[in-house]
């Protein structure tokens, strides 16, 4: 990323907390190790360790749900039982800043009343592909359309930064879910095997639900005790039953950035499950995850339009 694009970041982030536009800003610094890591900023004089280059991997949407970062006050849906003194602590309004792929997790958040858009100030900026810390493209760029390369300015408050015109070494791809197509070719025993294999390596850490940002729920299915829906002993069956109860959860809200995948520390291909599931509701439905913040999954609603092929 050029410097001036960091320049714009720094100076439009400290303009916003100055005027008290937002009481927080959420965007990536760099720790002492070097490391790009999500940053929280209260000050203006602040604004100058913001940071932005192709290792600003996270998706920051994550937080606008997370109450012990901006507290029962912030962003999230009204919470009539915060007392005074906890919304007092409460980040009040926020920035964040967004890549378009994370854009569209906003978007879903937004279509399910998970964030009060008033409080909140997107900041976009154009993204040509984030690597890993060896530079390589991650897997999510490499399948990303262009037409995400840019945040989409009606859905943001502020665009800093020139637009990204360019593949920046990234395929072109079309949207086809050429890799699914490969799995779905297999016998049904062959893909089996194939997902236990992976769902064995489980270790059951739970990353890839805590750094998802449309895992928000209070109390995870995961977690509960009484009754206990699912072992949390790692084993192939228990696994898979965890693996398969989160891609139905996100059936038709998955929007593909990546977040778990990237965080799962066994390697599992994550994605490929999330991307079925959005193969069947994109087919059955016509309908893709995070375009229109007014629009609900069609798994949430009813239409006698819908499809029945399933009834006999």
């Amino acid at each position: 990323m050029v410097t001036g694009t960091i320049a714009a970041l720094q100076k439009t982030a400290a303009d916003l907390l100055v005027k008290k536009t937002v009481d927080l800003v959420i965007g990536y610094g760099q720790s002492p190790l070097g490391d790009i890591v999500p940053l929280f900023i209260r000050k203006a004089e602040e604004a100058e360790r913001l940071q932005w280059n192709r290792h600003c991997t996270y998706n920051l949407v994550r937080y606008l749900t997370d109450r012990e970062v901006i507290g029962p006050a912030g962003v999230g849906p009204e919470d009539g039982k915060a007392d005074a003194q906890s919304k007092n602590a409460a980040a009040g309004k926020v920035a964040v800043v967004v890549k378009g792929c994370d854009l569209k997790s906003l978007v879903v958040l937004q279509s399910e009343s998970q964030v009060r858009r008033d409080r909140l100030t997107v900041i976009g900026l154009p993204c040509p592909g984030v690597t890993d810390k060896g530079g390589r493209l991650l897997a999510k760029c490499e399948s990303c359309p262009p037409e995400l390369y840019n945040p989409r300015e009606g859905l943001c408050d502020l665009v800093v930064g020139a637009p990204v015109d360019e593949t920046g070494g990234r395929p072109v791809r079309d949207g086809s879910f050429q890799e699914i197509e490969e799995i779905d070719a297999l016998e049904a025993t062959e893909r089996r095997e194939l997902w236990d294999r992976y769902f064995s390596r489980c270790l059951r850490c739970y990353a890839c639900r805590n750094v998802c940002p449309l895992c928000y729920c209070k109390e995870c299915v995961f977690d509960q005790h009484d009754p206990r829906w699912v072992s949390p002993a790692a084993g192939v069956a228990t696994n898979r039953a965890f693996h398969l109860i989160r891609a139905y959860h996100l059936a038709g809200r998955c929007v593909d950035c990546g977040e778990c995948e990237r965080a799962c520390p066994a390697g599992i291909p994550l994605r490929r499950i999330n991307r079925k599931v959005a193969k069947v509701v994109e087919e059955s439905f016509h309908f893709q995850a995070g375009l229109d913040p007014e629009a609900k999954s069609p798994l949430v609603l009813f239409s006698s339009e819908d499809p029945e092929e399933f009834i006999e």
